[in-house]
C-alpha cells in the first residue's frame, strides 16, 4: 500500500507492507470505519502516527493490528481469533498479542488507571503485565490522536484527554512518552475548547485579515502543538508580501506537526498538511498564496498552493525539520539524540555544588549574535511594534523598579516584568495585552529559566560587562525607544545599535556590556528565548523540570510557612 511509507516516514517496513497486503485480502479496505474512511485506512495512519512517535517496530505493527479482532466499542472483527497464529507469523508473537490484548481489555477501566491496582481478567491463561497494559493505554492514545474529528473533519476535542492518559505512564518502564506530552502541562478543557473556537473563527473565509491573524495566533498560543494555525499564519504572511514571517511561521508549523505526529484539522492528511507548510515556507511562494485570496478551507489552499498534488521534497525536508527556531548556524539534534544529550545534562545535576548547578548544559554550541529573521517571536514583535509600542510608554510608572542584579553599573536603570523566572506579573501582562500575546505565543521562555521584562536604561548610564547565567536561553532585545547619540551594546567584540521597532537577538553568556551616553532613556523589550541548539525534545523536557522544581519549591515554602506558623502558636 502506497500510502504506508508516505505517512509513516521513508525507511521500507516489509513486516508491514506485508501485513497491509493480508489485510486488504481480508477486506480491509472495504470494512467502514467512519464517514468515507476504511478500517484499513484508521490501521494504516494509527500504525503512522505510533511511528511518528518513536516508538519501537514491534510496537508500530501492534498498531496496524490495534482493532482487527474488534475491542469493547468497535464490535466488527476484520479478522476472526483463529487468525492469531497466522498474524502471529507475519507481524511477530508481541505485536500480535498486544493487538489481542486491545480487543479483550475493557477499555473503561484501563483508561482509569484502575489496572495498577485491580486484575485484568481474561480468558487467556496468561494475565496481562503491567507493561503490557502500558502499552495498551498508549495505543489507545494514538487511536484517540487519529480518528477524533468534527463531522466535517475539522479538529475535534481530544488533546486534554490524551494528555491525561498520558499521566498513567508517567512512571511507565515500558512506554517512552511522545515529546508533545510534556508541552501540554497545564493544558485544560477549557484551553482545548477555546483553541478550536478561535481556529474555527479564523479559518472562515469571510472574517477580514486582521481577525484572523488575531484568532490564529489565539488558538496558536492556547495550544502549543497544532500546526494548522502556524501554517495559515503563513499564508496570511504571504498575502501582506511578508515573506519572512511566512517562512517562519511555515517552520514552526513544520515542527509542530512533526512533534505531534498527526494533523490536528483533519480536513487534509498528515501529509498534505506538511507538503502545505513546506511549499509556504519558500519565500517564492508569495504568489500562489495570493491567488488563494478567498480560500476558507484547507483543501481549497492545498489545492491552490501545491497544485492539487502532495509532493516529496527530501532535500528541503532535511532543512526543515531540525531548527526548533530556524537559525540555521545552529542546528539541534534529532529527538532520540536531544533526549540523550538532557540525560547527561541530569546527570551533571548530581554532581553539582547546588549553587549553580543546571546552569550549564552540555555541548550546545554557540555564538555571540544570532540572526533575529529567524525567530518566529521577532517576527511578532517588529510586526506589532507600534501597538508594543504604545503599551509600553504607558504603562504606570509603578510597574518599574531598580534593577537587582549585581552587576555594576554607573547610572539608574530601571525594569518592569512581564515573566520573572516563571513568575508572571499579571498587572503589567494586562497592561500590555498585545505585547503579552507575542511573548506566550511565539516562543518566549516562560519558566525559571529566563525573564521578559521592560528595561529602561536612564540617560548617562552604563551596565559593566557581565556574563549572564545560562547557556539554556538566548536573549531578544527590541527597541521602543532609542535616543540618538552614543549609545549601544557590546557582546564579544561586536557592538551594535538598537533601532526603534527592530530587533536583536544575542547569546548572554558571551560577555557583553550597554551603555546609554546621550541625554534621554533608552527602553528595551528584553524576552529570552530557549537557545537554538536545543531540540523540542529537550525544550519540553527542560519546561517539564523547571515546572517541577517551581511547584516544589512553592510547596516547601508553605509547608515552611505553616510549621513556623504552628511553633509561634505554640510558644
Amino acid at each position: 500500500m502506497g500510502a504506508l511509507h508516505q505517512n509513516s516516514g521513508d525507511e521500507a517496513d516489509p513486516i508491514a507492507s506485508a501485513v497491509v497486503d493480508f489485510l486488504k485480502t481480508k477486506g480491509g479496505h472495504q470494512m467502514r470505519h467512519g464517514a468515507q474512511r476504511s478500517l484499513l485506512d484508521h490501521l494504516v495512519e494509527t500504525y503512522a502516527i505510533v511511528r511518528r512517535w518513536h516508538q519501537p517496530e514491534w510496537l508500530t505493527h501492534a498498531a496496524l493490528l490495534h482493532s482487527v479482532y474488534g475491542t469493547d466499542r468497535y464490535r466488527k472483527q476484520l479478522l476472526p481469533l483463529s487468525c492469531r497464529g497466522r498474524v502471529r507469523e507475519m507481524a511477530g508473537r508481541r505485536a500480535e498479542r498486544t493487538a489481542y490484548l486491545f480487543s479483550a481489555v475493557p477499555r473503561g477501566p484501563l483508561l482509569a488507571g484502575t489496572y495498577r491496582w485491580a486484575p485484568v481478567p481474561l480468558d487467556e491463561d496468561v494475565a496481562p503485565t503491567r507493561d503490557e497494559l502500558d502499552v495498551l493505554v498508549l495505543l489507545h492514545m494514538a487511536n484517540v490522536a487519529e480518528q477524533v474529528r468534527a463531522d466535517d473533519g475539522s479538529p475535534g476535542n481530544w488533546l486534554t484527554r490524551v494528555r491525561e492518559w498520558a499521566e498513567l505512564l508517567i512512571d511507565s518502564e515500558a512506554v517512552v512518552l511522545p515529546e508533545f506530552i510534556a508541552r501540554l502541562a497545564g493544558f485544560s478543557e477549557a484551553d482545548e475548547r477555546l483553541a478550536r473556537r478561535a481556529y474555527r473563527d479564523s479559518v472562515a473565509s469571510a472574517t477580514s485579515a486582521e481577525r484572523r491573524t488575531d484568532r490564529l495566533a489565539l488558538a496558536a498560543s492556547v495550544c502549543p502543538v497544532i500546526a494548522e494555525p502556524c501554517v495559515w499564519q503563513s499564508y496570511l504572511a504571504h498575502r501582506r508580501r511578508d515573506a519572512n514571517s511566512a517562512t517562519r511561521w511555515a517552520r514552526c508549523g513544520v515542527e509542530r506537526l512533526v512533534g505531534l505526529g498527526t494533523a490536528w484539522d483533519k480536513r487534509l492528511r498528515f501529509e498534505q498538511w506538511r507538503e502545505l507548510a513546506e511549499t509556504l515556507a519558500d519565500p517564492e511562494a508569495g504568489g500562489k498564496a495570493g491567488a488563494a485570496a478567498g480560500a476558507g478551507h484547507p483543501g481549497e489552499l492545498f489545492e491552490i498552493v501545491t497544485d492539487g498534488s502532495t509532493r516529496r521534497a527530501p532535500a528541503r525536508r532535511r532543512s526543515l525539520e531540525p531548527g526548533r527556531r530556524g537559525v540555521r548556524s545552529i542546528s539541534p539534534p534529532d529527538p532520540v539524540a536531544g533526549a540523550r544529550r538532557f540525560q547527561r545534562y541530569i546527570e551533571t545535576l548530581a554532581d553539582g555544588d547546588g549553587a549553580a548547578s543546571g546552569a550549564i548544559y552540555p555541548d550546545l554550541p554557540s555564538q555571540p549574535w544570532l540572526d533575529a529573521a529567524a525567530f518566529p517571536l521577532v517576527a511578532y514583535l517588529e510586526s506589532h511594534y507600534d501597538a508594543i509600542h504604545r503599551e509600553t510608554m504607558s504603562l504606570n510608572p509603578s510597574s518599574f523598579h531598580r534593577e537587582s542584579e549585581r552587576i555594576q553599573r554607573s547610572g539608574d536603570w530601571d525594569v518592569a516584568f512581564f515573566y520573572e523566572r516563571g513568575r508572571r506579573r499579571g498587572e503589567v501582562c494586562e497592561a500590555c495585552p498585545v505585547t503579552t500575546r507575542g511573548i506566550e505565543g511565539h516562543g518566549a521562555i516562560l519558566t525559571m529559566a529566563g525573564l521578559v521584562y521592560i528595561s529602561r536604561m536612564r540617560a548617562g548610564a552604563h551596565i559593566r560587562a557581565h556574563t549572564g547565567p545560562t547557556n539554556l536561553r538566548v536573549r531578544c532585545h527590541l527597541g521602543i525607544r532609542v535616543p540618538d547619540g552614543d549609545c549601544a551594546i557590546r557582546v564579544g567584540s561586536d557592538t551594535r545599535r538598537w533601532e526603534e521597532g527592530k530587533c536583536l537577538v544575542f547569546d548572554d553568556r558571551f560577555e557583553h556590556e550597554a551603555w546609554n551616553h546621550s541625554d534621554q532613556d533608552r527602553i528595551v523589550l528584553i524576552v529570552d528565548v530557549w537557545h537554538p541548539g536545543l531540540s523540542s525534545t529537550e525544550v519540553s523536557l527542560l519546561e517539564g523540570l523547571h515546572r517541577y522544581a517551581s511547584s516544589h519549591a512553592r510547596n516547601l515554602s508553605r509547608y515552611w510557612a505553616a510549621n513556623a506558623a504552628a511553633a509561634r502558636a505554640t510558644d
